[in-house]
């Protein structure tokens, strides 16, 4: 496995979602879907048992995707995973134990990528936590075909947002409502990182989730698309506050993403 980061990468950055692994029932289905879609390229590895493959944009590497087994009884959902950067894993594995988290895989060292472990949060949503063999990625504007922003949809927005902010020594700045949805932006080193969405009242029967948004030219091209290769649209296209427009979608395996058109004028931050 290529190393996840460029050797010229910078330092630590708290909270920084610096990967993305995607988890999912069908590897070859979910590779041609997003390189249709996205134009990614990738490089196909086996090891201890695990198909994984390494999504590639102009030679940079953009996200991973690993063949996720099937449970007794049913398919387990497709699902983006993010990794959020920090310096000492067992510690920050410690600090989130004691604010409610679980375990889901022990911290590891794993060859070209660095030491890391998988966790679940108080209301039982996973991420990963990284410390980076080399190091963090900068933070620099994201391209059409890259990762753009992390948000979390919660049931309890103050909360979630609350329990990041003591793993990751979160800054949290409230921004205005959104159709009715509270939101939370977390930042470190001065650069929001994530945000926190608080899901609908009645929305009972849905499970907290991930939504991880790709930055795309047009957001009603690339939905047209999505439908013609055997995607879904989980929430059709929309303006936010600043201006963006936005859709959230799921792959044909049933993963969740998010696309964003920003106006030119736009500059964000990216994830890997």
């Amino acid at each position: 496995m290529p190393s996840i980061t460029s050797p010229t990468t910078s330092a630590h950055r708290a909270g920084k979602v610096i990967w993305l692994d995607l988890e999912t029932t069908h590897l070859a289905r979910a590779q041609k879907f997003y390189a249709d879609l996205f134009g990614w390229e990738f490089r196909n590895y086996h090891a201890d048992g695990v198909d994984y493959a390494v999504a590639m944009q102009g030679g940079h590497p953009v996200a991973g995707i690993l063949q996720r087994r099937i449970d007794k009884g049913g398919e387990r959902a497709s699902a983006w995973l993010p990794f959020l950067a920090v310096r000492d894993v067992d510690a920050a594995v410690s600090t989130a134990l004691q604010h409610h988290a679980q375990i889901d895989s022990e911290p590891e060292n794993l060859p070209l990528r660095g030491r890391q472990a998988l966790l679940t949060d108080p209301e039982g949503v996973r991420f990963g936590i990284l410390a980076s063999s080399s190091g963090d990625p900068p933070d620099t504007a994201a391209m059409p075909g890259r990762w753009l922003w992390t948000a979390l949809v919660a049931r309890d927005s103050g909360d979630e947002a609350v329990f990041y902010q003591q793993v990751f020594g979160y800054a949290l700045l409230g921004m205005p409502a959104n159709a009715g949805f509270e939101s939370i932006r977390l930042s470190s080193d001065g650069q929001a990182r994530i945000s926190v969405s608080a899901m609908p009242a009645d929305a009972t029967a849905l499970h907290p989730y991930w939504i991880q948004f790709v930055r795309v030219a047009d957001v009603t091209d690339t939905v047209a698309r999505v439908l013609k290769l055997g995607g879904r649209v989980m929430l059709n296209a929309q303006r936010n506050d600043h201006g963006d427009q936005s859709a959230v979608l799921a792959d044909p395996t049933g993963a969740r993403f998010g696309i964003t058109e920003l106006p030119s004028q736009s500059v964000a931050a990216t994830v890997p």
